[in-house]
């Protein structure tokens, strides 16, 4: 077994719950959990932070340990946090675009566009150069797009995988049917939405198997709709 696998069998056991339960607590498959105990299965900090708090461990583990040891490469500078634009904050931007030290990036400025990456924790971590058509992105101003990077396979079902860029045009609206980025209890994932009556939110996932989360849609911020995928092969 692994340290994460010992730590999650344990609290399992402790609180007298089978693999297929704790699995369904979680959302996951039973072989999933045991994959997990076993060693066989690595998952992210984020998904063993889930399964360990509906554990009740009050100090997780982290899934680094989990990782075998690599040559020490050289850190990334400290990423600074990203806050979606709002209106006020448009000639800001756009007067710290106009100042940019990149000559030839602002020659092509009405052709390409730096757009940032955005991680779920809601910071840069990386930009793409994207086409600007027609002075939009995808239906979008081009400077309040972003790219968010999949950070799980828990919408392997509906074909994004972790590692995957889903472009984001900001929406305060639930779409029906769509993927959209959303925030709720402080946390920032993308779902598939459904509106429900009472106004009420479905937010569905699909990793091994389906999974369906209602919640008052007063509680669920909508930050963006998802509208293209990008893949690196």
């Amino acid at each position: 077994m692994s340290r994460l696998g010992d730590t999650i069998r344990a609290a399992r056991l402790k609180a007298k719950l089978t693999e297929k339960a704790l699995g369904k607590k979680c959302g996951l498959a039973e072989s999933y959990i045991k994959d997990l105990e076993s060693g066989r299965k690595i998952v992210s900090d984020a998904q063993a932070q889930r399964i360990l708090k509906v554990l009740g461990v009050q100090s997780p583990v982290s899934t680094e340990l989990e990782v075998a040891a690599e040559p020490e490469v050289k850190l990334r500078p400290r990423p600074r946090a990203y806050v979606l634009p709002v209106e006020e904050q448009a000639e800001n931007a756009k007067k710290a675009a106009e100042e940019s030290s990149d000559a030839w990036l602002d020659a092509l400025g009405g052709v390409v566009k730096r757009v940032p990456v955005m991680s779920p924790d809601g910071l840069v971590i990386d930009h793409v150069l994207t086409p600007v058509v027609s002075g939009k992105i995808e239906g979008g101003a081009p400077d309040k797009v972003l790219y968010y990077r999949v950070p799980d396979d828990m919408l392997r079902g509906f074909r994004v995988h972790a590692g995957d860029l889903l472009l984001v045009t900001p929406t305060a609206k639930v779409e029906d049917g769509a993927l959209m980025l959303v925030e709720r209890d402080g946390e920032r994932v993308v779902r598939k939405l459904l509106k429900l009556d009472g106004a009420r939110v479905q937010m569905q996932a699909f990793d091994h198997e389906f999974t369906a989360d209602v919640a008052p849609a007063a509680e669920v911020k909508v930050l963006g709709r998802c509208v293209k995928l990008v893949r690196s092969l």
